[in-house]
C-alpha cells in the first residue's frame, strides 16, 4: 500500500510539472503586420509601438506569423 502511495505521488508531481510548463509559455514571440503602403508582411521586431507604428481603432493589427493568428486588434499604421 505504501509503495502504491509513493507511485501516485510521483505521478502527481510529474503531471503538475508538465501542467506548469504547458501553461506558462513566454510571450516574446515574433509579431508581423501588413505594411499599408506595400501590402507586404513586415516583422515588428525592432519597431516600437507608439513611436514607429500604432494600432488604431478596429481591425487586425499584429499577427503571430504571416497569414497567422491575430495577436493584437486595431488598424496598423506606420508613423513617419
Amino acid at each position: 500500500m505504501i509503495n502504491l502511495l509513493k507511485k501516485v505521488q510521483v505521478v502527481a508531481l510529474a503531471l503538475a510539472a508538465a501542467a506548469a510548463f504547458a501553461f506558462n509559455m513566454p510571450n516574446n514571440q515574433e509579431q508581423y503586420a501588413i505594411n499599408p503602403n506595400t501590402g507586404d508582411w513586415i516583422p515588428l521586431s525592432g519597431l516600437v509601438e507608439g513611436r514607429d507604428y500604432q494600432c488604431n481603432q478596429s481591425g487586425n493589427c499584429a499577427y503571430d506569423a504571416p497569414n497567422g493568428n491575430v495577436v493584437k486588434s486595431g488598424t496598423f499604421v506606420l508613423m513617419d
